[in-house]
């Protein structure tokens, strides 16, 4: 049997299930896991094991994405462990978002990929200022800048 490989064209379509939400996300941890500054505050993921946690991540961003009701524990929750242990300043959340909305826009378009975009700003902004109790001068330029595009 020949094994045919397909190339799809991410980048035409948009996210539109659990399947897309899995094939993001683990081309983002796959990013995150090696980067030099999330790497760190990742290191129970990578100890762990990505496949552990991506049912989980799944479950989340399928919640958020598709309001599908699979996402049952508290994301903050589990940013307070990490933080714990690396403290998350601005400069993570901004490398965090970034990373996740280059993935994105690599992977996807649409509404759905936009929703993605906007929904991690969202997260992003909100476990920064719940974790370090201010906000970070170059998270909110972040998001400012993209909000006017």
């Amino acid at each position: 049997m020949t094994d045919v490989r397909v190339a799809v064209d991410y980048t035409s379509t948009d996210l539109a299930d659990r399947a897309d939400v899995e094939g993001l996300l683990r081309r983002f941890y796959g990013r995150v896991l090696v980067d030099d500054v999330l790497a760190e505050p990742f290191t129970d993921v990578r100890t762990g094991g990505l496949d552990s946690h991506i049912p989980v991540m799944c479950d989340f961003w399928e919640t958020v994405l598709f309001s599908a009701g699979r996402y049952r524990g508290s994301a903050l929750t589990a940013y307070r462990r990490v933080h714990g242990r690396t403290p998350l300043g601005g400069h993570h959340f901004v490398r965090w978002l970034t990373t996740w909305n280059e993935t994105v826009d690599e992977m996807y378009c649409g509404p759905v990929a936009q929703q993605a975009k906007v929904q991690a700003a969202r997260i992003a902004w909100a476990m920064h200022r719940r974790l370090a109790g201010r906000d970070a001068p170059e998270l909110d330029a972040l998001l400012v800048r993209a909000a006017g595009r």
